[in-house]
């Protein structure tokens, strides 16, 4: 019994140092939180300090559960980010075609003159510097995507 209280304890002391903490700007300052405070908020590990004096009361069995706990955590944690970024990703597409209706429609509107044409040149060189801009989102997302990607596998092996 006296094993099982302290199996049970020494589970429990550990999870108790991984909590999540997020790191936002908040009017120029820099915030702390349990929960995401803000679009900027990233995520920072924070792990309890070590302990002094003797090795760990764990098992390697219990050690090995803490260990796959630990990575089973982190690997839910990247799988929630490439989601968001995901779902950030499909916005910035659907922006960029919207952007582009938009240009289709303001192009039908322009004279068929020379000041028609001056605008639509300008309609197209603005065109393409919003297409430029969506896709430079779209691709630093594909980017830190591909970032997550890794090292999930990275935590799975």
């Amino acid at each position: 019994m006296l094993k099982r209280t302290l199996l049970l304890i020494s589970l429990s002391i550990p999870a108790l140092g991984h909590t999540a903490v997020y790191q936002c700007k908040t009017n120029g300052q820099t915030v702390f939180s349990d929960q995401p405070c803000g679009e900027d908020a990233r995520r920072i590990q924070v792990k309890a300090p070590a302990r002094i004096g003797g090795g760990s009361m764990l098992g390697k069995s219990g050690q090995e559960f803490l260990d796959h706990r630990d990575r089973k955590s982190e690997v839910e944690s990247i799988d929630r980010s490439i989601e968001r970024l995901e779902r950030q990703k499909a916005r910035a597409k659907m922006n960029m075609d919207n952007a582009l209706i938009r240009y289709q429609r303001q192009k039908a509107n322009a004279n068929n003159n020379l000041a028609g044409a001056t605008w639509e040149g300008s309609l197209a060189q603005e065109a393409e510097v919003l297409r430029k801009r969506y896709q430079a989102e779209i691709d630093g997302v594909n980017r830190e995507i591909d970032h997550l990607r890794a090292e999930r596998r990275r935590i799975l092996q």
